[in-house]
């Protein structure tokens, strides 16, 4: 795409259209997950992803911290010319490595207070396991969840708004289908459910990676 000569107008709609498929996929399957959790595990198992909630919120924010700040600067200074791609590149490396470290630490405090994070935000005694259940598969890739939000934003100001886009809906759809056969196929429960998303999570990564 020629951000200067080119046409503005499908330039802002395929970057629109990329932006909304996204949220638009993200919250679909969070409400997927919320309802098959809730048809097998009843309203205790609602109330315990409600209380997962808040863990999202932290993980999804320190991934935007370290994309959408970076991404900004990486595009400003490609957009000056070709000469300054090697800069451009140090920046995109100094959010992976924060990313990297962030992940590290995200992973250190789920892993090790994951029961105390889960009572903070609300979990009572007959929530606390359900929470916990969920979260298990999650913890391994916790840093998947982080990273994703960080590439998304490198790759939409990169030119490659599409592959963003196709990262997010093949996680995402994958999960969907995933929670109904993991969940009421498999009979995994609430457990199912945090491994259709963890699963999701690693299919979105690697759709991304092939950008580079």
């Amino acid at each position: 795409m020629d951000f200067i000569h080119g046409k503005i107008r499908p330039i802002y709609f395929k970057y629109l259209a990329a932006a909304f498929g996204s949220a638009l996929v993200t919250s679909i399957y969070s409400i997927v997950d919320m309802a098959m959790v809730g048809q097998y595990q009843g309203p205790d198992g609602t109330a315990a992803l409600a209380v997962v909630a808040p863990i999202w919120n932290i993980i999804y924010s320190l991934g935007l911290l370290m994309g959408i700040g970076g991404a900004v600067i990486f595009s400003t200074i490609k957009g000056q010319g070709s000469q300054k791609d090697d800069e451009a590149g140090e920046f995109f490396t100094v959010s992976v490595i924060g990313s990297i470290l962030l992940a590290l630490l995200s992973w250190f405090v789920i892993v090790v207070f994951d029961q105390p994070l889960l009572t903070f935000f609300g979990a009572e005694k007959n929530l606390l396991p359900l929470g916990l259940s969920y979260l298990k598969p999650i913890q391994f890739v916790v840093s998947c969840f982080l990273f994703n939000q960080m590439l998304a934003a490198y790759l939409r100001n990169d030119n490659d708004p599409a592959l963003a886009t196709a990262g997010v809906l093949s996680g995402g759809i994958f999960n969907i289908f995933g929670d109904y056969v993991f969940v009421f196929v498999f009979d995994m429960g609430i457990y199912g459910a945090g491994l259709a998303t963890a699963i999701g999570a690693v299919i979105s990564t690697l759709v991304m990676l092939t950008h580079f």
